[in-house]
């Protein structure tokens, strides 16, 4: 895609980083993916506002990422421009309000900032996301959660942007959550015109420090004992199914731990990690994907949905 005409016009109003055939395997946690057309990373809600106008009115296809944590890239790249949040990633504002503490978080804040900010600061309901990589951005929109909680329990609003680079202020009522999905207006963060979260507003309680601070240590144990954060993945590759054994038991009890396609294999720890042992191709890990998904079908009858996001094109 020839996006030499966009990028002459935008640099005029945009101050931001802007980069062309910028290799995508820099911005995701997985180290995979081709390069995009156009990579962006705004300095401030007006670059953004008028990136995101600017781009849509053009007709630019736009990919929005924040850490790249629960993004699987094809080797083709991206078609359009991506847009990366997790620059944007200025103060938390704290509102204490009679039993509730409210904390505005932009986007681009990591969720172990957040998560150490609140246990530090000893407000309840962010425990829960001890150990869970990325930006806020990325976890609000597709629910993030752990087997204590999720980012759905706590949103009282979102500040969205929508297509056209309007702000506006979408209500919890508004909003439909469940496990790990997030619709507003009907649409995911899967679906073209889904709006741009830039910041949310979650409510918290007032809890005990120490007792916080304990259980994220426990928390944070866990999580390096049963996973393999020291690899490149992108966390759970597969959702857990409505019923029945998670998606991890699922895979374990076929064998599968270890089982490799190339560069790509099903971790020794956890075996509904996908990981990256170094020379991986997206389309390696697609396959291995795809051989879990027939042998848990065949074997168990259930159907395995991937959690992570995959975007771009074919090579």
């Amino acid at each position: 895609m020839d996006v030499s005409e966009p990028i002459a016009a935008l640099s005029a109003l945009y101050h931001g980083v802007l980069r062309k055939e910028e290799p995508m395997a820099r911005h995701t946690s997985f180290r995979l993916g081709g390069p995009c057309d156009l990579y962006l990373e705004p300095e401030s809600l007006d670059d953004l506002r008028i990136a995101v106008a600017f781009l849509t009115q053009q007709g630019v296809p736009l990919t929005v990422v924040g850490d790249g944590t629960n993004l699987l890239v094809r080797d083709g790249g991206i078609q359009g421009t991506v847009l990366s949040l997790g620059t944007m990633d200025s103060a938390i504002e704290e509102d204490r309000q009679k039993n509730s503490v409210f904390l505005t978080v932009p986007a681009g804040v990591k969720t172990q900032h957040l998560c150490r900010f609140a246990a530090v600061k000893g407000l309840l309901g962010l425990n829960f996301a001890t150990g869970i990589p990325g930006t806020v951005g990325g976890a609000l929109a597709m629910n993030a959660g752990t087997d204590i909680g999720a980012f759905g329990d706590i949103i009282e609003s979102l500040m969205v942007i929508d297509p056209v680079g309007t702000v506006r202020t979408v209500s919890r009522d508004e909003i439909d959550i469940a496990y790990r999905h997030l619709a507003i207006d009907g649409k995911t963060r899967k679906d073209e015109g889904f709006p741009i979260i830039f910041s949310a507003r979650l409510r918290l309680k007032a809890g005990d420090r120490e007792t916080l601070m304990t259980q994220r240590e426990s928390l944070l144990c866990r999580r390096k004992s049963s996973q393999p954060v020291g690899l490149a993945s992108a966390g759970c590759y597969f959702k857990n199914p409505p019923a029945g054994p998670p998606a991890g038991q699922l895979i374990d009890s076929l064998g599968l731990k270890g089982e490799a396609e190339g560069g790509a294999q099903v971790s020794e720890l956890h075996a509904n990690y996908l990981v990256n042992t170094g020379k991986a191709t997206t389309a390696e890990v697609l396959m291995l994907a795809a051989r879990i998904k027939e042998r848990v079908q065949q074997t168990h009858g259930i159907q395995l949905e991937e959690e992570v996001t995959l975007v771009g094109r074919e090579t």
